[in-house]
């Protein structure tokens, strides 16, 4: 009697539901989650952008783009945006953060070209119509426009993108985003690197660790909004056991004349005629400042100067101002005078006979012109010199004088 084969059982079917494309598909696999790789993929990549936009909307840049829409009392300040002008954007604004030494002061600060309350237009909040300058300058600009920049009309104004005095700052971020489109918020903050405030980081591990039962640390939650963003630093450290660890934020002082160079290096893109101003406090006085970087700074008149052409004033009305700019960074120290234009000393001279070798046949031996004779030579050449015209002959330096050098050097 023969025994039966035992029957394999055959896998198990499931029919689950595609979570990104809604189909049901077949599988035998009790982990299968996506019903193709194509799915799978999109679906990271819409977590990826989910995560990314969490960030932007915890960020201290798009809380400032929050209020500058408040101030402006609308979104369509944000006309026109791409991944590539935000992300120029994020730049202007981590630059006046350097410049204020990220907190420390208030010097500096992001003016418009086109100002924001126009008579007919409303400047928009775009690189090519934002300036880094000096806050006392941009104050006392006010409101005057001399050109280029760029603005929205105000009958273009559409009533639903109104941002009302006073409106949660959450909730106009959450707007933002939504007008400028989240695919192009995720990929802005994929490229700038953006990440949640400071202050909302602090704030969430406080909230994670203070225990509300400790009636101490029960004080401390309630008082934690009413905080400064450095308060809360410390009451972490304090937690932490870091307190008193002496770590400090090493941060760079910039002088307007970096700023303001900067600036012009930025909107010379695309106003080429800066390229000229550039040229002459940047590049033309570089050989005279390299080992005297404290003159690089700019008075009172030539900031005034550079931040009135950098808001749309041609070059034109402030070529005087360039002018003494660059004799100010070419004249002698001592007495201020111009250095004036000179030539060279120049040497002409004659070959020099390479010197006489005499050879023995009980030993060789080099015997060099002696002393006497050599200086005979240099005096002849000394009053050949003072014969020559120099004005207008070339320096050289043949030769058979380094020769002759390098074989004895000078008696004196």
């Amino acid at each position: 009697m023969t025994s039966a084969t035992p029957q394999k059982s055959k896998p198990a079917v499931h029919r689950p539901t595609c979570p990104h494309c809604k189909t049901r598909f077949r599988t035998t696999s009790a982990k299968k989650v996506y019903c193709t790789p194509k799915c799978q993929k999109e679906a990271s990549k819409g977590k990826r952008r989910v995560s990314r936009v969490a960030k932007a909307t915890t960020s201290a840049f798009f809380y400032h783009l929050a209020y500058e829409c408040e101030r402006a009392g609308t979104l369509q300040i944000l006309t026109g945006h791409t991944v590539d002008s935000l992300v120029a954007l994020y730049g202007v604004y981590k630059l006046k953060l350097k410049a204020n030494r990220y907190g420390e002061t208030k010097d500096f600060a992001i003016s418009h070209i086109h100002p924001v309350q126009g008579h007919n237009a409303i400047g928009l909040f775009h690189p090519d119509n934002l300036v880094v300058a000096p806050s006392t300058l941009n104050r006392d600009h006010g409101t005057k426009y001399w050109g280029h920049g760029l603005s929205i009309n105000r009958n273009a104004l559409v009533s639903r993108h109104s941002v009302e005095k006073g409106a949660p700052r959450k909730q106009t971020v959450q707007r933002v985003i939504a007008f400028l489109g989240a695919d192009v918020v995720a990929e802005v903050v994929k490229i700038a690197k953006i990440q949640p405030t400071q202050r909302h980081k602090v704030l969430s591990w406080l909230h994670d660790h203070l225990d509300a039962t400790v009636p101490e640390q029960r004080a401390h939650l309630d008082a934690l909004d009413d905080m400064c963003t450095k308060a809360l630093s410390a009451m972490k450290a304090k937690l932490e056991g870091k307190e008193g660890s002496g770590f400090q934020i090493k941060t760079t002082i910039l002088t307007p004349f970096n700023v303001l160079s900067q600036e012009l290096e930025r909107h010379a893109q695309h106003r080429p005629e800066l390229t000229e101003v550039l040229d002459v406090i940047c590049k033309r006085v570089s050989p005279f400042t390299a080992l005297h970087m404290s003159r690089t700074t700019l008075n009172a008149e030539e900031v005034q100067a550079v931040f009135d052409v950098l808001h749309g004033k041609p070059v034109e009305a402030i070529l005087h101002v360039l002018t003494e700019f660059v004799e100010r960074h070419t004249s002698t120290v001592d007495n201020g005078e111009r250095i004036p234009p000179y030539r060279p000393i120049v040497f002409r001279m004659e070959p020099v006979q390479r010197p006489r070798v005499l050879a023995t046949r009980e030993r060789s031996e080099v015997t060099l012109q002696s002393p006497v004779s050599f200086l005979a030579n240099a005096r002849e050449f000394a009053a050949e010199l003072d014969a020559v015209d120099v004005q207008d002959v070339i320096p050289v330096l043949l030769p058979g004088h380094t020769l002759a050098y390098e074989v004895e050097p000078l008696p004196w």
